[in-house]
């Protein structure tokens, strides 16, 4: 799996991490993180979006905020 999809529209179809983040509602339908980069700053306690440097017109997140 990738790290992150910024380059592409759409995430790939079998990331089924992020699929499950999205279903959970810690990220947004339109997420274009990595599943394994999601679950690993949930671990951490922080909310994926925060860190995240995405596309925000893309994905349509929360606010950076590190």
């Amino acid at each position: 799996m990738k790290v992150h999809y910024f380059e592409q529209e759409a995430a790939d179809e079998d990331d089924m991490r992020l699929k499950i983040a999205k279903q959970q509602g810690y990220v947004p339908p339109t997420c274009l993180l990595g599943g394994d980069t999601i679950y690993h700053e949930i671990e951490k306690g922080n909310n994926p979006c925060w860190g995240c440097n995405g596309p925000r017109q893309k994905c349509m997140g929360q606010l950076r905020r590190f």
